[in-house]
């Protein structure tokens, strides 16, 4: 069984299971007793007056479909994601405060077996209206009313009172600024003029108080409130412990409103984002993204009597947010998605909310220095040459002072091996465009085709004496350009630089944990060499190995120049496509290395963990390679509730059936690429000629397996069997984490 990388994802989204929604963290502003100016004083007034809940406001009932992803932001920007929950339900909302979130259906898609995201909501999650004085924001200690029991009037409420930014007492608690930024939104057959007007809590405030940071977008023709961007604040919140202080975790919030019978503005779109990162064990931060579109909506469709709706203001201060499951069947039945699966959140990034997030996410300040490193290998990983590596590192953000220059510097040491490894950098990024310079020494891997997140196996070589790659001890300089297209669309990167490649041989026969013995790292050729490389990458945050669907393309191009000599490109198309139960996904490569004398590191090499799972580990090898994965996944409509244990929900079991084909081809059509396959193994022993054989060899033609079996946890987990297609060969049992095969 391999143990794949994608579990970085979800060992980075626990903090945000076990601590719940983020607590309100420090307001960050300088802002004290500013005023604003009189036209914007003047349209606050106007909207103030106009965000107090129409006394003809008194319910309405709605569709919602929400989308819960699980990803982890990269270091370098891209995305990778995890998980995804699609949940239906009907919210029911009347002036009292009474709320009823009833979920009616549910599926979801994950690349593992992780802890279900209702475990962070395990109270309804949507903001019904933004009228009034008072927002209610959830609390940290919300709790899902428990089966069978109904909400009482007596409980205490599970949300929190933040002061509205329209608030009439608004300027006790605010500052605000801009509001003559103009732009246009249609709304059927009207044009409405939107102005941005940022809001900032001011700094003389006495107390402890929830408030609101972030922007509003007013229609400055009627002064209605259209969008809040931000996140709630608690000023003079008790200090953070001393975990907590080291790293940042916000909830971000972006509500949108629409209008609806021509006079009332209620929801129509609404964006919660769980952010956490944790610079000591890298850059990439954890995200949990919860996107839910209103439809249907029927407002004033309930009767309040006279002396309910008398007491209205007070029920609603005690109201609570109940949460609740139709029956089993119902949920598995359900086919009235507006929507596939992943499509909500296509366009959204979790790099939207940097302008108004935490000081260490921000490209603008005073100069920021943070002891952090780039990847969370950089801190702390396993392999059989290096053993246990320990690094540390520091980010200095010149920010103000140089916008947009950024210094790093990691090192480690590896304890096994006894070798100092590390790099330093200096990157300047304007716009769209960064430049970088960068030098150190690594210990590279040479594996082909490789999933995103695939960058080593800690956990696998650790624990389960499972290190299918083959390692590269690399000096090395280099210069950088990188280019981004659109909201990310196409990626171009161009490099130049020298490095030098060395062997080293394993430290570890086995696992300290035992387990099978680890092969040997395979040879390659010393040498120094100039190196040049370019890509292009379009729509780099998609995989079909992750479950956001959409297409993607790259190409590679690479040569070195020197002691060792080639040239070498790739092309990749990958595709993910859900529909109804279904998922279909697709991956392409292709590659070849040119040259007169082919360094054996830079081969292609295919087997059991790269690409063709009937087949051992690495058993192939050539100058030319391709690999075409397909797969079709059907998901159950039974057991698709997830399960509650304790406080958490587990995924839904889901169960599903799968069927995947993966081929390959590699060959060695020159001498050049032969002699190269035969230096991957031992220095030839002219006394065991007679037994000698490479450790790898050409396809022979094309190669290929076949998996099927059954899918549970809604796709994250395989057992089935595999067995080759191209000859005769039995059945072997697979059990896999991910949705490669």
């Amino acid at each position: 069984m391999r143990i794949p990388s994608f579990l970085v994802v979800a060992a980075l989204a626990w903090p945000l299971v076990l601590l719940g929604t983020p607590r309100a963290v420090a307001a960050q502003t300088d802002s004290a007793k500013a005023t604003a100016p009189r036209a914007l004083r003047e349209l606050l007034a106007d909207a103030s007056q106009r965000n107090v809940l129409p006394p003809a406001l008194i319910s309405f009932t709605s569709h919602v479909e929400t989308e819960i992803s699980v990803l982890l932001r990269r270091e370098e920007g891209n995305e990778a994601v995890a998980a995804v929950e699609q949940v239906a339900s009907t919210l029911k909302w009347n002036r009292t405060g009474f709320y009823d979130q009833r979920i009616v259906g549910y599926r979801a898609q994950q690349t593992g077996a992780n802890v279900s995201m209702l475990s962070v909501f395990q109270t309804g999650w949507l903001n019904p209206v933004l009228y009034g004085n008072r927002l209610r924001v959830r609390s940290g200690s919300s709790r899902r009313t428990p089966p069978g029991r109904p909400s009482t009037r007596n409980d205490v409420a599970d949300t929190l009172p933040a002061v509205h930014p329209l608030a009439v007492d608004r300027e006790q608690y605010y500052r605000y600024s801009g509001g003559d930024t103009i732009v246009t939104v249609r709304a059927g057959d009207r044009v409405i003029p939107i102005a941005h007007v940022r809001v900032q809590p001011r700094t003389d405030i006495t107390g402890s108080v929830v408030l609101f940071d972030g922007e509003m977008d007013l229609d400055a023709s009627r002064g209605t409130l259209v969008r809040l961007r931000g996140y709630f604040v608690r000023v003079n919140a008790p200090r953070r412990g001393v975990i907590a202080s080291l790293g940042d975790a916000v909830a971000f919030v972006e509500y949108e409103n629409g209008e609806r019978n021509g006079e009332y503005w209620l929801p129509a779109r609404q964006r919660i984002e769980l952010q956490a990162t944790f610079p000591g064990l890298g850059d990439g931060r954890a995200v949990v993204r919860i996107v839910s579109r209103f439809s249907q909506m029927q407002v004033n469709d309930t009767v309040l009597d006279a002396r309910t709706l008398a007491a209205a203001d007070s029920l609603r201060a005690l109201s609570r947010r109940r949460l609740s499951f139709t029956n089993p069947d119902s949920l598995g039945r359900y086919g009235a998605w507006q929507a596939d699966v992943g499509v909500l959140s296509l366009g959204m990034h979790s790099d939207d909310f940097n302008d108004i997030g935490p000081d260490r996410w921000r490209s603008t300040g005073a100069p920021r220095l943070d002891y952090t490193v780039p990847r969370a290998s950089d801190a702390f990983h396993f392999n059989r040459v290096e053993g246990v590596y320990t690094g540390t590192g520091i980010k200095w953000s010149l920010r103000d002072l140089a916008p947009g220059v950024v210094v790093r510097a990691n090192a480690g040491w590896a304890w096994n091996e006894g070798t100092a490894r590390g790099r330093l950098s200096v990157e300047r990024k304007r716009g769209n465009t960064a430049l970088e310079v960068r030098a150190g020494r690594s210990l590279d891997n040479t594996n082909d085709f490789r999933v995103p997140l695939d960058s080593g196996n800690s956990i696998g070589a650790l624990f389960a004496s499972q290190d299918p790659y083959d390692y590269v001890d690399r000096r090395s300089a280099t210069m950088a350009a990188v280019r981004t297209t659109g909201a990310r669309r196409v990626l171009t990167r161009v490099e130049f630089g020298v490095a030098d490649d060395r062997y080293r041989p394993v430290s570890y026969r086995r696992s300290p944990f035992g387990g099978e013995a680890y092969r040997e790292n395979r040879r390659l050729d010393h040498g120094r060499y100039v190196r040049t490389a370019a890509l292009i990458e379009w729509h780099p945050d998609f995989s079909a190995e992750f479950a956001k669907p959409g297409v993607g393309a790259r190409l590679a191009y690479e040569r070195g120049d020197g002691t060792l000599q080639w040239q070498r490109a790739e092309i990749r198309a990958t595709a993910r496509q859900p529909f109804g139960p279904f998922v279909a996904l697709a991956r392409a490569d292709v590659g070849a290395v040119f040259g007169a004398r082919i360094p054996p590191q830079q081969l292609f090499e295919l087997g059991k963990f790269q690409n063709l799972p009937g087949y051992e580990d690495k058993e192939f090898a050539g100058s030319r390679a391709a690999v075409l994965r397909a797969s079709l996944q059907y998901t159950s409509p039974y057991f698709r509730q997830p399960i509650r244990a304790g406080r958490f929900f587990l995924p839904a079991l889901a169960p599903g059936l799968s069927v995947g084909v993966q081929s390959g081809w590699a060959d060695a059509a020159t001498d050049a690429a032969r002699s190269s396959i035969e230096r991957l193994g031992a220095p030839l022993d002219s006394t065991l000629l007679a037994s000698w054989a490479p450790v790898a060899r050409p396809t022979d033609g094309i190669r290929a397996s076949l998996t099927a079996g059954l899918r549970l946890f809604s796709g994250g987990v395989f057992v089935g069997a595999t067995r080759k297609v191209d000859q005769a060969a039995p059945w072997k049992a697979l059990i896999t984490f991910g949705q490669q095969w």
